[in-house]
């Protein structure tokens, strides 16, 4: 393929995926596209959506968005959870991921690997009595989940089936995981 067809092509799956989480850094975009080796096609993608004023650029802290107005809805467990998809594009192959709707509280990112269904949750410390409680009211065949949490020492108190591992996302990206 050309050169000028592949960043087309990242520009395009650029914007699919701001468009999808709302804002994301874009140090996780130039992680993203590094899994495959594309991320050279990063910096020209994101400035020609930018001057195509398709993508928004916070001055201050450099997030990326759709529009002013989606990164003023920008949520820290979706943050979260797209640095952990990252980290697991690089263990296995994901065919397929995607925001998810409000009403899956907690899971924020849904996924497909190796034809399986699993789910990126972020659980802060303050939530865990109410996660538990809807875990323990859904009597429903679930996929895995991995479980980001804010500190390793609640990981115990939390109580959802069918998890699969527990995080720790830095501030940096860097996932940590827990059994």
């Amino acid at each position: 393929m050309d050169s000028q067809t592949n960043q087309n092509k990242v520009e395009r799956e650029l914007f699919e995926i701001v468009s999808m989480y709302n804002v994301v850094y874009k140090k996780q975009l130039y992680e993203y596209f590094s899994v495959d080796g594309r991320d050279k096609l990063v910096g020209r993608a994101i400035k020609a959506l930018e001057k195509e004023r398709r993508i928004y650029i916070n001055p201050y802290t450099q997030m990326i968005a759709v529009n002013e107005t989606s990164y003023e809805a920008k949520e820290k467990g979706t943050l979260l959870a797209l640095w952990v998809l990252i980290s697991l594009m690089r263990q296995k192959k994901i065919e397929e991921h995607f925001l998810a709707a409000k009403a899956e509280y907690p899971v924020r990112i849904i996924f497909v690997g190796d034809a399986e269904i699993y789910d990126i949750m972020y659980v802060p410390e303050t939530d865990v009595a109410l996660v538990n409680s809807l875990f323990s009211r859904k009597n429903i065949e679930s996929n895995g989940h991995i479980v980001i949490v804010e500190a390793p020492d609640y990981i115990p108190s939390i109580a959802i089936e069918n998890t699969i591992g527990y995080c720790l996302v830095k501030e940096d990206g860097t996932v940590e995981y827990y059994r």
